[in-house]
C-alpha cells in the first residue's frame, strides 16, 4: 500500500509508532546533558583537617591522596601502601588508611584515621564508589 493511497489519519498514527520506537530503542541517548549529571557517578571528595592538609578522598579506586599547601601532593593511601603518610604542616601528625575486614558488612568502608602524637584525631570515611 503506498502512502498515497494511505489516508492522513492512518499516515500520522504510523509517524507515532515509528516516533515511539526510535525513542524506545534510543532511551539512553533520549535522557538530556544536564540529568546525566545529576546522577552520582562522582565519588570524590576533598576534605580539610585543621592542620591544612587537604584530603582527597576518591571512592573510585579507594585512594587518598594528602596535600598541603606549601609542597604539594606529600604521599597518597592506597589498598598496597596503607600508611603512615607523614604531614607536612603538622610533624607530630599521620595519615593512614584503615581497611575493612573481609567478613565485615557489605557497607563497610575504607577510612582514613589522622593521628597526632599517636592518638586518634580525626577519621575520615571513603564515599562509597560505583563498585
Amino acid at each position: 500500500m503506498s502512502q498515497h493511497a494511505m489516508s492522513p489519519a492512518r499516515r500520522k498514527r504510523t509517524g507515532v509508532r515509528a516516533a515511539l520506537t526510535v525513542a524506545v530503542a534510543g532511551a539512553a541517548l533520549a535522557v538530556p546533558a544536564t540529568s546525566a549529571f545529576a546522577m552520582p557517578t562522582d565519588y570524590v571528595k576533598e576534605v580539610k583537617v585543621d592542620n591544612g592538609d587537604t584530603l582527597e578522598l576518591n571512592g573510585n579506586n579507594d585512594t587518598v591522596t594528602v596535600k598541603d599547601p606549601e609542597h604539594g601532593v606529600t604521599g597518597e593511601l592506597n589498598v598496597n601502601k596503607t600508611g603512615p603518610v607523614q604531614s607536612r604542616m603538622d610533624p607530630n601528625g599521620t595519615y593512614t588508611l584503615k581497611l575493612p575486614k573481609p567478613a565485615a558488612q557489605a557497607d563497610a568502608t575504607p577510612t582514613v584515621v589522622y593521628k597526632h602524637d599517636g592518638k586518634t584525631v580525626k577519621t575520615f570515611a571513603l564515599p562509597h564508589g560505583p563498585g
